[in-house]
């Protein structure tokens, strides 16, 4: 009698069903001892690749700016009453309003605050609750601390105020550091290593919070060096752009598409106090919410943008911003960080922004003189005073409304009330700052909506329990929310069937995590073929690296457990199993008997493991290797890789020269897979000593 079994465990497959695959085995091809301490020479440097938190002077000191180790301050207010006039210092605020939730993004953000009883305490940003009325000051922080328009109150009930808010950097740069070095870096900077937890932001129109899982490697884009100085600190080198990953686990590299950048000119440029501006509007939200850097390139009258004259780096707070549904606003202020001011900044520029996960996006454009701010003092009864006063007697009428509209939309339109209302109190009033205040009350007024409901359901999974939502259509608001618990059992009343030639089903029962039984109406049982009335055939994958990576002839034999739990041997049969190797020919080309120089070709490049860079190692039979050379290929157009050699390189060594090839496997390990030789001369004429005297 047959049985037909589901669920069950088995000890092997049935063998006409079996499907059996080899998994490479990775093994150094070279036994020669010198080509061993070769590569046990190019590996004594361990790396270590994470995301640090970097302040504004490490992040630029070798990205080619301007002024880029100036960390001063500056006590001048610019054109919008803020003094970031200073070089690559912390960006400082005394606001209670929605900018801190922007800061979190991207920014290494820290909230200074003073008790009644004149204690201060510094709190870190980290990310904010939904509803942003709390903050937490890590990724791993549960508890979060509550926050109401610039009261805090810390997890064991101390009330402090907000006296400022601070930017210090950018906390999630990729980086690699040698493994040696990686507690000194933590001892002065904040790392997440791979998988650790990517998390900032507060989630409102366009942008969204996020939280991601770090993994950076070689091949990440935009990675850095960070180099240990005697002293103890660290340097960071300049970003490396050649990398084709995104540093975020189970995420490709992005590229920014469907941004529509705007460069702002006449009344509608220097409402900030910058000098340029340039706003990223269309679906801009996510590369709004991953900002990290924005760098601005003039090229004066240079129409080919070749020759750069400046760079200038900036700071998120001071020159960059994003709305939640006005675009990402990035500006140029006139400051320790940028030297040109009206008609010199006037020609080509490019403006490259980096972010998260995403490969630059850069914008090229011509600045003309209606590009340049002008910052245009008007009178306190001018028309653009006079309308901005009209816009917010307009919005008294909605004050002490709050319950008739939606939360969210109303918080906002108080904030820019408020805004609104401090933008006339200086005494020097600029117009592009009122035409600014005035545009943004506007918007918020016709932005506030009243509250309608309908009810959404979240199905319960396995993992996770669902809810009935009361949820406002307009909002997103939840007045109400019914749990559904989360499936805790599915049960068979039978796993296995005596065949007769019907199909047969087993019923089922399936249990929530309170112990309710879930009606059948709330969830559907599908079978791989419901209709069949034969026995099932079953199959298993067996890889060699589950059998001490084995080749040759295996052995496969079928048992069965019946319904009394008796094992019984069936049947058996054998295969035979191989593993493939890496592969990769040598060929050397273009080899110049005068100048002393060859090409390396190297084609039919394959692993098993993926290779993720071609090496290859090459020296003269001159003392040894005393004039060894790790190099790169580059990877070819037709797929093949290319390196190009010099006997300069070498000491003007002749004669035989040793290339062999080693692969870096997408695992990282290092592997060798050949090696050739040739012949090298230099004419006597390349050998001997040039040079010129000028009288």
């Amino acid at each position: 009698m047959r049985k037909r079994l589901i669920g069950k465990a088995f000890a092997i497959a049935m063998s006409g069903a079996m499907v059996l695959t080899a998994t490479p085995v990775t093994a150094n091809i070279f036994h020669v001892a010198h080509i061993v301490k070769a590569a046990n020479d190019a590996q004594q440097d361990e790396w270590t690749y994470c995301y640090v938190g970097l302040t504004w002077a490490e992040y630029w000191a070798n990205e080619g700016v301007y002024n880029a180790n100036d960390t001063s301050s500056s006590d001048v207010e610019d054109s919008h009453y803020e003094k970031d006039k200073g070089g690559y210092d912390v960006v400082t605020r005394a606001t209670t309003n929605h900018g801190l939730h922007r800061g979190s993004f991207q920014g290494n953000a820290v909230i200074e605050a003073k008790a009644s009883d004149g204690t201060t305490k510094e709190f870190s940003v980290s990310h904010w609750s939904k509803d942003g009325k709390k903050f937490y000051q890590s990724s791993t922080d549960a508890t979060g601390v509550s926050y109401a328009k610039g009261t805090i109150t810390d997890t064991d009930g101390t009330q402090y105020k907000l006296t400022s808010y601070e930017v210090k950097g950018t906390k999630y740069v990729p980086v690699k550091v040698k493994t040696t070095d990686l507690d000194a870096l933590k001892a002065n900077h904040t790392v997440v290593e791979n998988g650790g937890t990517l998390v900032g932001g507060y989630g409102e129109n366009q942008l969204k919070s996020y939280q991601k899982t770090a993994n950076v490697t070689a091949n990440t884009y935009g990675l850095k060096t960070a180099t240990k100085q005697e002293d103890g600190s660290f340097i960071f080198s300049a970003r490396s752009n050649e990398g084709t990953e995104s540093g975020v686990k189970d995420e490709a590299l992005k590229e920014a598409t469907g941004v529509t950048p705007n460069l702002r000119s006449g009344d509608a440029v220097g409402s900030y106090g910058e000098t340029l501006r340039l706003d990223l509007n269309g679906d801009y939200g996510d590369l709004g919410a991953n900002l990290q850097s924005v760098k601005w390139t003039f090229y004066g009258d240079d129409s080919t943008y070749t020759t750069p004259v400046k760079t200038y780096g900036t700071k998120f707070a001071a020159d960059n911003w994003m709305h939640k549904s006005m675009g990402i606003q990035l500006g140029l202020t006139e400051s320790a960080r940028f030297d040109l001011s009206g008609d010199e900044a006037v020609g080509y520029w490019s403006v490259t922004v980096s972010a998260l996960g995403y490969k630059d996006y850069t914008y090229k454009f011509h600045a003309d003189k209606e590009n340049i701010a002008q910052h245009v003092v008007i009178a306190s009864d001018s028309d653009e005073v006079k309308a901005l006063q009209s816009t917010i007697k307009t919005a008294d009428s909605y004050l002490e409304k709050e319950t008739e509209y939606c939360a969210k939309p109303y918080s906002d339109f108080k904030t820019e009330y408020k805004e609104a209302q401090d933008a006339l109190k200086h005494d020097t009033l600029y117009k592009a700052n009122i035409l600014e205040a005035n545009t943004h009350l506007s918007n918020a007024i016709e932005s506030l909506t009243k509250p309608e409901y309908k009810e959404v359901v979240k199905a319960a999974t396995l993992e996770k329990d669902g809810s009935i939502d009361d949820t406002c259509v307009n909002c997103g608001d939840v007045r109400k929310s019914t749990p559904i618990a989360k499936i805790a059992s599915i049960d068979l009343d039978k796993t296995s069937f005596t065949e007769n030639g019907q199909a047969q089903k087993p019923s089922v029962t399936v249990k929530d995590s309170t112990g309710a039984v879930i009606s059948a109406d709330n969830y559907t049982v599908s079978y791989s073929d419901a209709n069949s009335t034969k026995a099932g055939t079953y199959k298993v994958t067996v890889k060699a690296t589950d059998h001490k990576k084995s080749t040759g002839e295996y052995n496969i034999h079928v048992y069965y457990i019946q319904e009394n739990n008796q094992l019984v041997g069936v049947t058996g049969t054998t295969t035979t199993v191989s593993i493939a190797h890496p592969k990769g020919t040598l060929t050397i080309t273009n080899n110049n008997p005068n100048a002393g120089t060859f090409d390396v070709i190297v084609s039919g490049v394959s692993s098993p493991d993926g290779v993720r860079e071609v090496k290859l190692p090459t020296w003269s039979n001159v003392n040894g290797q005393d004039d060894i050379i790790w190099y790169t290929a580059t990877r070819q157009t037709n797929g093949t890789y290319k390196a190009f050699i010099k006997a300069s390189d070498h000491k003007n060594s002749t004669g035989l020269y040793y290339i062999h090839l080693y692969y870096v496997q997408n695992n990282g390990t290092l592997i060798g897979v050949g090696g050739t030789s040739t012949n090298v001369t230099i004419s006597g004429e390349n050998l001997k000593p040039t040079g010129k005297i000028t009288i």
